[in-house]
């Protein structure tokens, strides 16, 4: 059984939850850190891995250059800033449905999430009391916010999956990866692919396009509701401290 705090070890326990609890008291939080861990090491040592690797292939070491070529080529057709550029843009797609939804009219294409805006405003249609309507619209928007950065985030890795099939020949790829295994060993090829994901792929686009998508989220969070001048946020708390 733990022992009863002293009226000494209060403050002491007290401060320390604060230091445990409160992440956002250091900027790190916000904007991370970065050391070499994060790559897996500088570039040009993953190049001199590379260049081992091929100095023992021999006359065949074109195979690797073909394998980082196609490996360069596929990171490159779908870069982290226009993932998180196109997320953030998409918070405009479900914007635009909430105005179809909030004036009666249909979207100018179709667009599965539609109907789904639909059941969403029919839930609390005539129980918000704010006039303005883009306070409107963000209310709604709240209210599916989760559910689009799922939708969005999962269609987004899909077309780039397609796309980057019109790229990158998976199938020769592999062939590569064989062929470079055999004559130079496997485990280094397993380190070089490791080194080229750390050094190359350092933020999942997936995860970048859901921040891209969240940015969005943000700038609507603190917008102002003109009526009351209190910002988003604030008004979407009120209105689940008046949901039963």
């Amino acid at each position: 059984m733990h022992a009863l705090l002293t009226i000494r070890e209060i403050p002491d326990h007290f401060q320390k939850g604060r230091d445990q609890m409160n992440i956002f008291e250091h900027k790190a939080s916000f904007f991370g850190s970065f050391n070499d861990e994060v790559t897996g090491g500088s570039l040009l040592s993953l190049f001199q891995l590379a260049t081992q690797i091929r100095q023992r292939m021999g006359k065949q070491g074109y195979l690797l250059d073909c394998y980082l070529s196609l490996f360069f080529e596929g990171v490159a057709s779908a870069l982290a800033y226009d993932a998180a550029d196109e997320g953030f843009q998409s918070g405009g797609e479900l914007q635009a449905l909430c105005f179809n939804v909030l004036d009666n009219t249909e979207p100018k294409k179709e667009h599965p999430f539609y109907h789904r805006v639909k059941e969403a405003y029919a839930e609390w249609e005539g129980a918000v009391p704010y006039q303005d309507r883009y306070t409107q619209l963000c209310l709604l928007f709240f209210s599916l916010a989760d559910e689009l950065v799922a939708y969005n985030t999962a269609r987004f890795v899909e077309d780039k999956d397609a796309a980057l099939n019109g790229v990158v020949d998976e199938i020769r790829l592999q062939e590569l990866y064989n062929q470079i295994s055999l004559l130079a060993g496997e485990a280094m090829m397993e380190e070089l692919n490791l080194r080229l994901k750390q050094r190359f792929l350092i933020a999942p686009l997936a995860v970048v396009f859901a921040q891209g998508l969240t940015d969005d989220l943000l700038n609507r969070l603190i917008s102002r509701d003109q009526e009351t001048s209190k910002q988003m946020f604030q008004l979407l708390m009120d209105s689940l401290s008046d949901t039963p």
